[in-house]
């Protein structure tokens, strides 16, 4: 049957010129992931940015009306404007009227009202008071409302996985037969001592939980400024009144959830811009860290976790029709590099030619924005596409197991080292017998415990052993895992007090 191939015909004419517009995007957070970053459209563009500017712009005359330096009346005016003000529109008088960003907002709103009130808009403020302070509270804004809660939803989501799988492992636990999701453990990629799964995505939530609220904080610190061309308050003294303008700053920036950054010249000073870029990358890093475990769990060689779309669709290749690759685990894992890219561009923001220069200026159309937005896309990726269809095959999970408990030779160090002055006679320390046993095994193809059985010292001290240790030996690994069920909860207590 002939597939019907036609789907630009099924969308609207407004779709159609949307994604029409997409195709045209040169930034993939605008074109490639256009959809889940729209969530972020009255943050981060250019219009949020002229809507904000005039809310400013609404902050500064009510606070004049608070100083009785402007009156009611003028305010309703404002707000009668502010209905009528078109964010193209200013966009085209800064490019062919105005060439400057605030002076094209004053202008759109002084359409829409009369002389006299226009005049008291801007009141001894410069463009960098509004545009700083503006992006400050959007950027602020934005994780609060759209960013944050998408953190929240993946660590509620891999808290909830984890659960699942513990419980399902302590039943097996307390039962006495084999954990489901009992794994092994890899360091240097190498087979070692068994974790529980549930433990595993247990940590990773207590670990974007824990680099969640370092972005809070950084978030929370961005400031604004209502301080004049060079910081001093000169301007805005000379006409709100003699030393009034750190209230009057105070009072304009408590309207906009922001406090003052009294080091501020004709900018707000950046390096808090850079803590909020530092916090994003290190989140994105963990983020990384769990995808990048995954995709290798997903590997042909470990093959313990699957995305179960994939694996009904398969083809993931134009090659091999039968590949299953883990494409979403693969995308959010070469996204972190992309979010910390923008860092270079932060720490230089940093540097200003005395009170100001227009270096910064154009990095600011940048960065933190892209960060965010690269950061939102690849945790709505993770909670709409990729966590939704993880499956974890049990039985293979099971089998790769099997050659740890036929080689448990962490744990026998371990044992022996619990054995106060246990010295072999040859071998010397537990640590070197298990060494030399190992080697043997190995060679021949046996359980390691079936090689050290063979050596009398051994024999002898093994029948000593209590039954746990006796039975984790023979390969029961269930036994050997420490206190791996009360960390995991520890770890999602931490988890979901983020949630609450």
């Amino acid at each position: 049957m002939a597939k019907d191939l036609d789907l630009v015909s099924k969308l609207d004419s407004g779709e159609q010129q949307r994604k029409m517009w997409a195709l045209l995007a040169v930034c993939p957070d605008d074109g490639k992931y256009e959809e889940p970053t729209r969530r972020l459209e009255d943050y981060l563009t250019p219009k949020a940015e002229w809507l904000t500017c005039i809310k400013i712009q609404r902050a500064l005359l009510e606070t004049r009306v608070e100083f009785d330096q402007a009156a009611d009346q003028d305010l309703k005016t404002f707000d009668v404007a502010v209905a009528k003000a078109d964010a193209l529109n200013i966009s085209l008088l800064e490019d062919n009227v105005t060439r400057h960003d605030q002076l094209a907002v004053l202008e759109e709103l002084g359409r829409y009202m009369l002389e006299i009130v226009k005049a008291k808009l801007h009141p001894g403020t410069t463009s960098y008071d509004i545009l700083d302070t503006a992006r400050a509270h959007l950027f602020k804004t934005a994780w609060k409302k759209v960013i944050r809660p998408e953190i929240v939803r993946s660590v509620r989501k891999i808290a909830d996985l984890a659960e699942r799988f513990l419980d399902e492992d302590e039943k097996a636990y307390f039962e006495c037969r084999e954990m489901p999701f009992l794994q092994t453990g890899r360091t240097h990629l190498q087979n070692t001592s068994p974790v529980p799964f549930g433990a595993t995505l247990a940590l990773y939530a207590a670990r974007l939980e824990e680099r969640t609220r370092k972005a809070d904080l950084a978030f929370n610190d961005l400031k604004g400024k209502i301080s004049g061309i060079t910081g001093t308050g000169a301007g805005i003294d000379m006409i709100i009144g003699s030393d009034h303008s750190i209230e009057f700053e105070r009072r304009v920036l408590e309207k906009l959830d922001l406090e003052p950054d009294y080091t501020a010249t004709q900018i707000v000073q950046k390096e808090r811009l850079a803590d909020v870029g530092h916090s994003l990358v290190t989140l994105m890093h963990v983020l990384g860290d769990f995808a990048n475990d995954i995709r290798i769990l997903y590997s042909s060689a470990i093959g313990e976790v699957t995305s179960r779309d994939n694996a009904q669709r398969l083809g993931g290749s134009s090659a091999d029709a039968a590949k299953n690759n883990p494409v979403h685990w693969e995308n959010i894992a070469g996204k972190n590099a992309v979010v910390e890219s923008g860092m270079r561009v932060l720490y230089e923001m940093i540097h200003s030619d005395l009170q100001r220069d227009l270096r910064g200026s154009v990095q600011a159309r940048y960065q933190p924005q892209m960060m965010m937005t690269e950061t939102f896309e690849a945790f709505s990726r993770l909670n709409d596409k990729a966590l939704p269809q993880l499956s974890v095959n049990q039985d293979r999970m099971a089998e790769n197991l099997k050659a740890v408990r036929r080689m448990p030779s962490e744990a026998m160090t371990s044992i022996l080292r619990g054995e106060e002055c246990w010295v072999h006679s040859k071998y010397g320390l537990g640590h070197d017998f298990v060494r030399e046993m190992s080697k043997a095994a190995l060679k021949d193809g046996r359980p390691l415990l079936e090689v050290a059985l063979e050596d009398s010292e051994f024999r002898q001290l093994y029948d000593s052993l209590p039954g746990d240790k006796q039975q984790i030996l023979q390969g029961r690994l269930e036994l050997y895992i420490g206190s791996a069920f009360e960390r995991a909860k520890i770890n999602i207590a931490s988890a979901r007090s983020l949630i609450s």
